[in-house]
């Protein structure tokens, strides 16, 4: 047992990355820590540019991390949202082509670039952060009252609704007081390694350029399926 906060996730839309990058954006089909502990160092107003950014979010990376899918009477899907970055700009007009896309390498004009993002559509989750009681209460406190935008994954992924956050003695507890309804059957993931696991590179060390001696912004942690009666 030790104290936990448990907060829900809840949205029309919700995006969670570990390895996408360029042009193709793909979803996990369940929240990432990164992104969650993103959610809380945004709450706390925890600047990814600032040079101290990487201590400022290590007490809540430290954190042991589980989440949970609280069903819905209606499946999820993914939708695959087709975008174009940068057509339709006039090369001749000085001011319409800095908003053309440049190459890497020698910073000429690329042209429209084409990406495809996924989405989960209309899933629900329960967030469990399990630690020290002061670390949590200061997660709890920033998620009622968020200096920055909260947001699941991409900018476009609003809350459906408060994320309310609790703190209880337990992992089972919190999730009961969050829902208030039997939690044994609810199927997650969690850190604790176990028969099944696997790695998985969502553990932030920080999100904003490559900070300090580390230069990794992510490490690897491992995950395994779990059921709330195994808490």
């Amino acid at each position: 047992m030790s104290d936990t906060l448990a907060f829900l996730i809840d949205a029309p839309l919700q995006s969670w990355g570990v390895s996408s990058k360029f042009q193709r954006r793909e979803t996990e089909s369940w929240p990432t820590k990164s992104a969650l502990v993103g959610v809380l160092a945004a709450a706390l107003g925890i600047d990814k540019q600032s040079p101290d950014e990487s201590e400022k979010v290590a007490p809540f990376a430290a954190l042991a991390f589980s989440v949970f899918r609280w069903p819905k009477p209606h499946p999820s899907f993914r939708l695959t949202d087709f975008h174009t970055i940068g057509g339709g700009y006039d090369k001749a007009d000085s001011r319409e082509k800095l908003h053309i896309p440049r190459k890497a390498g020698d910073g000429s004009a690329f042209g429209t670039v084409i990406t495809r993002r996924t989405y989960l559509t209309d899933a629900r989750f329960i967030a469990l952060f399990q630690g020290d009681r002061a670390t949590l209460e200061a997660a709890a406190a920033a998620l009622l009252d968020p200096v920055w935008g909260v947001w699941f994954g991409r900018k476009a992924c609003i809350p459906a609704e408060p994320l309310s956050p609790v703190i209880a003695s337990g992992p089972r507890e919190a999730l009961a007081a969050l829902i208030k309804e039997e939690v044994a059957d609810l199927e997650g993931l969690t850190e604790k390694a176990g028969p099944g696991s696997y790695y998985q590179s969502d553990q932030p060390i920080a999100f904003g350029q490559h900070h300090g001696p580390i230069p990794e912004a992510y490490l690897s942690r491992s995950v395994r399926r779990i059921l709330a009666s195994e808490l």
